[in-house]
């Protein structure tokens, strides 16, 4: 999912002596005692907005779920263990899938675990999730909400995936699901990528069609009856949907649409008896549509450890300044340190009582093209134009003039770290694969037809589509001129982008228009659905400031990102020959095999350029407070843990107010 990354530009290689004392050895345990407020500091101009677990695109990101909605509603399958990118069979609300007849059948048992009302979560809690996800991604639904108040939808959706590769599925007595698949999989990529989509939620509490109505667990089930789709519908061949998802007020779709509309309303979170029944070790009690969050103890969280502080605080902020000023004066007890500021590090650790602690996370950096947008999709369709583009991403002067000089190179779809990942291809780890060279840049753009006029406005001299010629729709004098959307509130990536803006003019003569917005407008611009059937002309570049932790695909093979009509695919590059190598990973029958075609997705995808690559580095440098117990390892997938938090001396500050 989308990611806001509060200091972009670290890495693991050139930072190893800062590494240790960062990320080092455990260390002695704080004398720590019950109760006690911790802090937490969200990202600038990044509080969450969105409650529901089943979220579409616009509100699809690590801000709203890892780090919200998540401490309250838990998914089926708990990824992130100990700091290491593996499933967490602990702290799930079921068993370990069991797969049979040839993987093409799963059953899932559940513990015996409850919701915050005493309710048992059952099995009829899986199939209301199922039966609701089935309406929102069905591409026949009914058109539901508005540019301003999208319907209901899921941001991890790709055509012919999850849920449309399930042909049925069932309770089977109180605990146990069955799900039939419309093939034999990998287990390891469909418990890693596909039933980590599953959020249990409370059907005896939400299964109604509005405030007033009554609740019954009838409203959703028109969902789950399914059929093969037809060819009409635009999805890979075999693939499965409800015959009947319902309308905007009726069925499972209007029971998703009455759910949405509820977590829109921002002001109502905190007095909604719907979001006080949740099964995750933390409950609502306190928000404001600024972005403030407090949360208690779910006293009947069914899970361990229990929660032992006795509230954990989210707190807004507009900028990494005014975030850092609160660092300062030691009010949080998990902050972020901007780089601008690293050199305040050693002050904050003797004055303040913080640690340093790199949180590095399986993912990768990047912002895409959009390919839909008419006036320049046919530019960004053209390999050479990207090729030429990502060399001039100076991201070893990034790395060098912004990131303290700690950084790695970007090459690919898969993520560095951890080190040594052994998901990434030898293409990826070794070198760059378009390095920075304006020579190369200019070379590519002359060569295709263009009138390269550095510090000016170069423009296409020679339209058409034979070799040498600028490219399909693109006419005689288009000029390289692009807008680009950004993420407010961080220094560092407003560095990076005024320095790219400035390379590219001149350089190359390509001239970028930056504008800035809060990191959820920039999301909800990015991730509106764009397509060729329904082209996007309001954006054309767009940089939230972190690209994509694996989550919940968690195993990187890239379906959600860049499958053809995926849902995160928001650019919406397309290539057959990347559907096709995607697919491969699914089905892969051993482990050789199955690292084998991700070498070939990626390595494919390398040299392809679907998004522009940016340097990788942690999620954020983050400094806690050093008596803070149960803080580290930091989640791998961007999660958080604060039932394991416990207060030692100094480590919770009274909240101002």
């Amino acid at each position: 999912m989308p990611k806001l990354s509060f200091w972009r530009m670290a890495g693991v290689a050139a930072a190893a002596a800062l590494f240790v004392a960062a990320c080092g050895g455990t260390t002695t345990a704080p004398k720590t005692t019950s109760g006690g407020i911790v802090t937490f500091a969200e990202g600038p101009s990044a509080p969450p907005n969105y409650i529901l677990p089943l979220a579409s695109g616009s509100y699809f990101s690590v801000t709203n779920l890892s780090d919200f909605s998540q401490n309250m509603y838990l998914p089926l399958y708990w990824f992130g263990n100990n700091g290491e990118p593996t499933l967490n069979e602990p702290l799930s609300v079921a068993n370990a899938p069991v797969y049979s007849n040839n993987n093409s059948q799963v059953t899932i048992t559940l513990k015996n675990w409850q919701w915050s009302n005493g309710t048992p979560i059952t099995a009829r809690d899986v199939v209301f999730w199922m039966n609701l996800l089935s309406a929102a991604t069905d591409p026949k639904s009914p058109a539901v909400g508005t540019s301003t108040a999208p319907g209901p939808g899921w941001g991890a959706d790709v055509p012919g995936g999850f849920p449309q590769n399930v042909i049925s599925y069932k309770t089977v007595g109180t605990n146990k699901v069955e799900f039939k698949l419309n093939g034999s999989y990998n287990p390891t990529w469909y418990t890693y990528n596909e039933l980590s989509q599953i959020y249990p939620m409370p059907s005896a509490s939400w299964d109604e069609l509005s405030a007033a109505g009554p609740v019954s667990l009838s409203n959703d089930a028109s969902a789950q009856t399914r059929e093969l789709a037809p060819a009409s519908f635009g999805l890979p061949a075999n693939s499965y949907v409800p015959v009947n998802p319902g309308t905007g007020t009726s069925g499972a779709l209007g029971v998703a649409q009455f759910l949405n509309t509820q977590s829109q309303n921002l002001s109502s979170y905190a007095t909604n008896p719907l979001w006080q029944v949740v099964d995750g070790p933390f409950k609502l009690n306190q928000f404001t549509t600024s972005g403030f969050v407090k949360m208690v103890p779910n006293k009947n969280y069914s899970g361990s450890p229990k929660p032992s502080i006795s509230a954990f605080e989210e707190l807004p902020f507009t900028t990494d300044t005014a975030e850092f000023n609160a660092l300062r004066s030691g009010s949080l007890s998990i902050g972020y340190i901007p780089v601008q500021d690293l050199a305040q590090k050693a002050a904050l650790e003797k004055n303040q009582g913080y640690t340093l602690n790199y949180w590095y996370d399986f993912g990768i950096v990047y912002f895409p093209y959009n390919f839909t947008n008419p006036t320049a999709g046919p530019i960004f369709k053209q390999l050479y134009f990207r090729q030429a583009f990502q060399s001039l991403v100076n991201q070893p002067q990034y790395i060098k003039d912004f990131g303290a000089g700690i950084g790695t190179i970007n090459n690919g779809p898969v993520p560095g770290y951890p080190v040594k990942n052994p998901d990434e291809s030898p293409l990826e780890a070794n070198g760059q694969v378009y390095p920075y060279s304006t020579t190369k840049a200019v070379s590519l753009l002359k060569d295709n037809g263009w009138t390269v006029k550095p510090g000016g406005i170069t423009v296409c001299g020679t339209p058409g589509t034979a070799s040498g010629d600028c490219g399909a729709g693109i006419a005689a004098g288009a000029p390289l001129t692009f807008n680009m959307l950004y993420a407010s509130g961080a220094t560092e990536l407003t560095n990076q982008m005024e320095a790219m803006q400035s390379t590219m003019k001149s350089v190359a003569g390509i001239t970028i228009n930056l504008k800035t917005a809060p990191f959820s407008q920039v999301i909800s611009t990015a991730f509106n659905g764009c397509t060729f059937a329904t082209p996007c002309s309001g954006w054309q570049l767009a940089d939230w400031g972190g690209g994509w932790v694996y989550s919940p695909d968690y195993f990187p093979t890239g379906g959600e990102l860049f499958t053809t009509g995926a849902s995160s695919n928001n650019g919406d590059y397309s290539n057959p020959i990347n559907d096709a190598n995607i697919v491969a990973t699914h089905t892969a029958a051993n482990q050789t095999a199955e690292i084998a075609a991700l070498f070939k997705y990626e390595d494919f995808l390398a040299k392809q350029l679907p998004v522009v690559w940016m340097p990788n580095g942690p999620y954020q440098l983050t400094m806690y407070k050093s008596n803070l117990g149960g803080f580290v390892p930091q989640g791998i997938y961007d999660e958080i843990y604060p039932q394991k938090y416990t207060c030692g001396t100094g480590a919770c500050p009274t909240p101002a107010g």
